[in-house]
């Protein structure tokens, strides 16, 4: 008698192989771990684009408070005030030389004109308080999408009504600066 064909006859019986049973609890708990993390990525992203908008909003407001400092005529008669921001300048002054008022204008379009370009529903007011030194006050609004997509409303009949557009939250960035007469100062 062969003793390898019963060694193997007998062997057979004491291997064990994956049920139907054990794969499919596999699969459910390595699908739970995919949807979690693609709920925490989801949630990532929607974090790191707000912070790119407020890092925008930072970046803007002190590119135009040192373009305020650096027209001191303009900025000394109270020219960069404004609300709402002008939308047209008279003269282009990227080629041609302007006066202090018709470059405060200018900046002022500039500044709409990026602004609307970075943020989403983007708004600036701009006040100056003070007699001299005057403080010069930047004020920029936005709207980010809050991170729940839409709000839920049970009315009193019973029906559900859901905004298909979702909620946005507004935002603000407010910086200051104090500009000084620079004919004092020398």
């Amino acid at each position: 008698m062969d003793t390898r064909a019963q060694y193997s006859f007998g062997s057979v019986s004491r291997y064990r192989g994956f049920t139907l049973l054990e794969v499919l609890v596999t699969l459910f708990v390595i699908a739970i771990a995919l949807l979690g993390t693609a709920g925490l990525q989801s949630y990532a992203m929607k974090v790191h684009q707000g912070g790119q908008l407020r890092t925008q909003a930072v970046v803007l407001g002190s590119d135009m408070l040192e373009r305020i400092e650096a027209n001191n005529e303009a900025a000394k008669v109270g020219a960069y005030v404004a609300d709402p921001l002008p939308s047209a300048f008279p003269v282009d002054c990227f080629g041609t030389s302007c006066t202090t008022a018709a470059l405060a204008t200018y900046d002022l379009v500039q500044f709409k004109t990026k602004l609307e370009a970075a943020l989403p529903n983007a708004t600036a007011t701009i006040v100056r308080t003070g007699a001299g030194p005057w403080t010069y006050t930047l004020q920029i609004n936005w709207e980010e999408r809050i991170t729940k997509t839409s709000r839920t409303t049970a009315l009193t009949t019973g029906t559900t009504t859901v905004s298909a557009t979702g909620e946005t939250e507004r935002f603000s960035y407010t910086v200051s600066r104090t500009i000084y007469n620079r004919m004092i100062m020398i």
